[in-house]
């Protein structure tokens, strides 16, 4: 049965008697919908992340059971993005039709069971199809929850809105580099490799928050019921003086012969081939160049997660700030491939090491 309050609507309330913005409604309001949607949401995409590359750590056990050499890890890895890709706008248009509660919940639970399915994965060509339909049940999350976020924060807070939901991505590498060690070394326990175990244990969490998001998440300011009335006027006004008249003419054909969408989207190409190459490697490349155990390399990946947070946390405030974030975006992605450059060209083992740990936050 739909959700129903016999009292005046927010937008209704907007409409016939205007409210004079108020700092302390506002703050109010801003404050609540921080604590009920950030942590959830970050959880869930956190929990994303992982699902997409513990087979980093998988690797090294996997590719040795399963006599997988490094052409069909690098290709089964890299087919999860071309479903991904695929499927990601229609995800998103079914995200508007069914409403960001039901189809979060859905992405979240589906990518869940294909996770934990991999630890059945015995042939490459196994291997290739549950990477390509792992990226098809994810498709849509991350540009979903960004179009979510937009119709609760006002465009001033929406860096720092997003930063504090993507620090989930440092902080859930921090977390698959602590457990990964311990659930590899499970090695055997109940007839299972260590990394059917890796698998196993982290393809529950999504299935979990999937179903808490369908219970606690509300698509708009208009349904949450833990809002006060003039708490939703307020954020509804915020947002609606945010618009721009131009996108309500605006279509998906329309958008997609947009030159800034395209250039936005070669940009994010780029960085992401060069994040996620390294990625997929990071624990095998970092073994060899300090010689220390899968499990130590967990934690020293975890160590670089917790300062790549930090220093996100620093510059999305930073960008909100100044009112500046062009720079903000450039300046680091330069930073990032002056030192993946250096990493692929110096001779020292030190400076390569150096040279990724940067790059990694």
């Amino acid at each position: 049965m739909p959700d129903f309050e016999p009292t005046i609507s927010a937008s209704t309330l907007v409409a016939t008697e205007p409210i004079a913005v108020d700092e302390a409604v506002g703050r109010s309001a801003l404050r609540k919908a921080s604590l009920r949607l950030i942590p959830l949401i970050a959880i869930g995409y956190g929990a994303a992340y992982i699902d997409r590359a513990n087979i980093s750590f998988a690797a090294v056990q996997m590719n040795r059971d399963l006599h997988f050499s490094a052409s069909i890890y690098g290709f089964g890895a890299g087919l999860f993005f071309l479903s991904y890709a695929v499927c990601e706008v229609p995800s998103n248009l079914m995200l508007f039709r069914f409403g960001a509660r039901r189809w979060l919940a859905r992405i979240m639970i589906t990518w869940g069971l294909l996770a934990i399915g991999m630890m059945f994965v015995k042939t490459p060509v196994q291997f290739y199809v549950m990477r390509f339909l792992l990226g098809v049940a994810e498709a849509g999350f991350f540009p979903g929850v960004i179009f979510y976020l937009m119709q609760w924060f006002p465009a001033a807070r929406r860096a720092r809105t997003v930063s504090r939901f993507y620090v989930s991505l440092p902080i859930s590498s921090a977390v698959m580099g602590a457990l990964a060690g311990a659930l590899l070394s499970l090695q055997g326990r109940l007839g299972l490799a260590g990394w059917q175990w890796l698998f196993l244990v982290e393809g529950i969490p999504p299935i979990l928050l999937g179903v808490v998001i369908f219970w606690r998440l509300a698509d708009s300011p208009a349904q949450a019921k833990w809002l006060t009335v003039e708490e939703r006027a307020w954020l509804e006004n915020q947002l609606r003086g945010d618009t721009d008249p131009h996108v309500h003419d605006a279509n998906v054909p329309r958008a997609l012969r947009d030159s800034r969408v395209w250039l936005m989207g070669l940009m994010h190409l780029c960085l992401l081939a060069m994040v996620y190459a390294f990625i997929f490697s990071a624990p095998v490349i970092l073994m060899g160049l300090t010689g220390l155990s899968i499990t130590n390399v967990g934690f020293l990946t975890s160590a670089i997660g917790i300062a790549g947070a930090v220093v996100m946390l620093i510059g999305a405030s930073h960008a909100d700030r100044k009112r500046e974030h062009y720079w903000h975006i450039a300046i680091p992605c330069c930073l990032m491939a002056v030192a993946y450059v250096v990493a692929g060209t110096a001779s020292a083992n030190g400076v390569v090491l150096v040279a990724l740990i940067f790059a990694m936050m």
